[in-house]
Parts: structure tokens; C-alpha cells; sequence
């Protein structure tokens, strides 16, 4: 579990055209590989390359979903059966990879600000852009790490030691780890100002959107309720995306079809960079999970979406009288495309917060849900079906849950909204933690400092 302690540069993935042809470069150490253009667009390169990892691409998205009531543990991963059962131990791998594999892209970005200033030589649109990017996942990696785990501590500068100055940290609070990825977003979103659109990179939008997701959960904690549907809006009012056509649905997770709905996604292309999480969830692949909520097979979110909803079978599909997940099918190459950030989660973001500042009959929060449920072919909902706050509360909790399946928000949106426990009851560990998931054994053993999570 040490190894994000290590200064790690991996490239070799080329992100997009307009990252340079460079020579992969790999445990060298920060202020000799950057020092000029070429290193400073390998760094970068790495610090993409870190979102393909198996900790950050397959298993931080598969367990947003297993640990809810969206997909059930079928196969052999004991580490999948502790999630799917809510009975977590801090020794489990998976977990543990999710928190080093974040921290290994926190220390590779870390390596990148450091030297930024220091490259005076190149032009300063240059260095805006690769410190917004950077900026950018940083957030994205605490965000992850908040979420599972709550306050983690806050490592702002590249470890490049095994000191216990370094080892040793303490966390911080919830409230300051959102406050710090906050303040990165809010300088990312400045310092990619008029970059190029590119959903495979970050840009001015998609830290936004991130953004306004980031204000929808800090808003379990503190009022930023204004933030999160303000932010929402500024990605759906600027034009850049749309909503696919119900019909194309399923185009959102085909990576030949071209749509302008992905603000940001973990994209596939590479041979050397691969995910299995169509191998995990289809029946034609591995299957460690299938899309049903309980042990009894006829019980499935197949059943949850309306007829007509033209989400269903794009989302789910039936074989044999189970259930599996259709968003991801590539189990022969592992290239699907891992979606990250789109524009009907904005929507939902937008409706959700403004229905938290004030229920208004018909309003906004109407107009915005309404947009997603037409889309999908479904009547839309008026003041007469959802007569308050709280029943458009858990209608909009629904349409989170349908869009939004296998896309890993499922179990964080029962969690800030305080709704796990009756959703998915008492069974296994969990709850007695606050929803948290163990801090990893292996950093309690390392770091004399850290605190765990609840009675793990």
C-alpha cells in the first residue's frame, strides 16, 4: 500500500492529438523529467494514465452500484461479496486499491505544480492549461477518496521520501477536504478558460460539472444548494452539449457513435490500457455481478424503469431469466469508455437543488426533471403527481437511479441523502461506520497518524 509514496511519471498514453509524441518515461524523479515541453507533456500524460487503473476505473465505479441495490455479487471475488453484502473489512484489496490508486495520481500531479512555476521558458497559455488540467484531477481523485472514505489527508505536495514526516499525516475534516477540492476546481475552471472541448480531457466545462456535483454532496455537510444548481446551469445554458435522442440512448456508451452529451469520461483506446468491467458484468464475460438487487433473480432494476422508459434496455438486458448490465460490452478488448461526467446528470443536479432551496409547483426543478424524463419517453411529472418537497425528493431519486445506473452514484446518493439505511437496511457493517468504507490496512500500518473509520 506504499506505493503512491513513490515518484511515479507514467506516460505513454496519448490523450489527445494535441499532447505531444514523447518518449515514455517512468520513475524519474519530477524536477529532471520536467524541464521543458516534452517532459512537461509526459507528466501530464501520466497523470492521465493513472484514471486507468483498476482501482480508479473499474472497481471506484463497480462499487458505487454493488454497494447499493443495483447489481449483486455472482461470482468468485470475496472482495466484491464483502462490498455486496455491506460487510467490509479494512484488509480488502479492492478498497485498498482505490485509495492508493488515487493517491498515486494526488502524488503525480503534485510532481507537475511543483515544477510549473519553474518553466518560465514556455508560454504561459501553455502552463495555464496543463496546471488546470492537473488541477482538475486532483479534485477528481479527492472527490473519489471523500466520498468512500471522508476526510483523507490532504497531501498538496509531491512525496518523495519514506520519512516519517511524509508517512505521517493526518486527516483532515470532511469539510476541508471538500473545501480544498473546491478551491482546485474553482482555479481549474478559471485556468482552462477557452481551452478546446475534448471529453477525453479536461476543460473549463467539465470543472463545472464536476463542480456542481461536488456542491450537491458538500451539501449533506453545508448549504450549497445555490452552488451546486448555479454550476449546473452554466454547463446546460452554454450550448456546448445536448441530450441524445431517447431512440439513440444506447449510443451513449458506444464510443463509434459520436455525441455531444459526455462532458468527461475515462477513455479506452490504447492497448496497453484496458477495463474489465464488461468481463464483470456481462453474462458472456466473467460475471462477478449481475443486475439484480436481491438474491431472488425476478427482482431486478429491469423491473424498476416504467413502460416505455427507452433507457431499460440500453441499461439492462435479460438472458435466461437474469438480468446484466448493457452500458458496458466490450469484454473481448476492454475498451469501453467509462463515462464520467454527462449532461442529464446536470440536469438532475439542477432540479435536485433547486427543489432543496423551495418547493415551487411547476417550476424549475420541474422543468429540469421533466427534461430527463422526456427524453426517456415518459410523461412528465406536475405539481399534481409530486404534491412536495419530499415526494419530489424520491422522484427525483428514482431518475438518479435509472439515468444513472452502473455509472457508480447509486449508493453515494442513498448516503447524502440520508435514505441508505431504509433503502438498503441493516445488513452487514456499513451503517455502523456512517456508510464508510474502511481506511485500508495497509495505510493504518504505514501512517502512525491516521485514524479509522468507525469500529472496522
Amino acid at each position: 500500500m506504499r506505493h503512491f509514496l513513490f515518484i511515479i511519471l507514467l506516460v505513454g498514453l496519448t490523450t489527445s492529438c494535441e499532447i505531444l509524441d514523447v518518449e515514455p518515461t517512468d520513475k524519474i524523479a519530477g524536477e529532471t523529467a520536467i524541464t521543458d515541453l516534452n517532459g512537461l507533456e509526459a507528466a501530464v500524460n501520466g497523470a492521465y494514465d493513472q484514471m486507468q487503473q483498476v482501482g480508479f476505473a473499474e472497481d471506484a465505479v463497480i462499487f458505487g452500484d454493488l454497494a447499493a441495490d443495483n447489481w449483486i455479487h455472482v461470482g468468485s471475488k470475496k472482495e466484491y461479496r464483502q462490498v455486496d453484502d455491506n460487510q467490509l473489512m479494512a484488509t480488502n484489496g479492492y478498497v485498498g486499491g482505490i485509495w492508493s490508486s488515487c493517491y498515486d495520481g494526488i502524488n503525480r500531479v503534485n510532481n507537475i505544480l511543483v515544477q510549473i512555476p519553474k518553466l518560465d521558458n514556455l508560454p504561459p497559455q501553455v502552463l495555464d492549461r496543463r496546471e488546470g488540467e492537473c488541477r482538475f484531477l486532483r479534485a477528481l481523485n479527492y472527490f473519489t477518496l471523500v466520498k468512500y472514505f471522508g476526510g483523507v489527508p490532504l497531501r498538496k505536495e509531491p512525496t518523495r521520501s519514506a520519512s516519517n514526516e511524509e508517512l505521517f499525516k493526518q486527516r483532515a475534516t470532511v469539510e476541508a477536504t471538500y473545501r480544498f477540492i473546491i478551491s482546485d476546481l474553482k482555479q481549474a475552471e478559471q485556468l482552462l478558460e477557452g481551452a478546446p472541448i475534448n471529453p477525453s480531457m479536461a476543460h473549463a466545462y467539465a470543472a463545472k460539472a464536476l463542480l456542481a456535483r461536488v456542491y450537491l454532496y458538500f451539501s449533506q455537510y453545508e448549504n450549497h444548494w445555490q452552488q451546486a444548481a448555479d454550476k449546473a446551469g452554466q454547463v446546460i445554458e452554454s450550448g456546448e452539449f445536448a441530450l441524445v435522442s431517447g431512440d439513440n440512448y444506447g449510443g451513449l456508451y458506444d464510443e463509434e457513435t459520436t455525441n455531444n452529451e459526455i462532458i468527461f469520461q475515462n477513455d479506452f483506446f490504447n492497448d496497453d490500457d484496458q477495463n474489465a468491467i464488461a468481463d464483470w458484468t456481462r453474462h458472456d464475460g466473467r460475471l462477478e455481478v449481475a443486475a439484480w438487487d436481491t438474491e431472488a433473480r425476478e427482482k431486478s432494476i429491469y423491473h424498476a424503469f416504467p413502460p416505455g422508459d427507452k433507457r431499460r434496455d440500453a441499461t439492462v438486458y435479460e438472458s435466461g431469466g437474469s438480468y446484466y448490465s448493457n452500458k458496458y460490452e466490450d469484454t473481448g478488448n476492454g475498451k469501453d469508455n467509462v463515462i464520467l461526467l454527462r449532461l442529464a446528470e446536470m440536469y438532475l443536479i439542477r432540479a435536485e437543488a433547486l427543489n432543496e432551496m423551495g418547493y415551487i409547483p411547476n417550476g424549475g426543478a420541474f422543468k429540469a426533471l421533466n427534461q430527463i424524463r422526456e427524453r426517456a419517453g415518459l410523461s412528465k411529472f406536475y405539481a399534481g403527481d409530486l404534491q412536495n418537497k419530499q415526494q419530489f425528493r424520491l422522484a427525483l431519486e428514482q431518475e438518479r437511479r435509472l439515468e444513472l445506473a452502473y455509472e457508480g452514484h447509486r449508493f453515494f446518493d442513498l448516503v447524502r441523502t440520508n435514505r441508505a439505511g431504509e433503502v438498503l437496511g441493516d445488513k452487514g457493517n456499513l451503517a455502523d461506520n456512517s456508510w464508510l468504507f474502511p481506511i485500508p490496512q495497509g495505510e493504518m500500518d504505514t501512517n502512525d497518524k491516521m485514524e479509522q473509520n468507525g469500529n472496522y
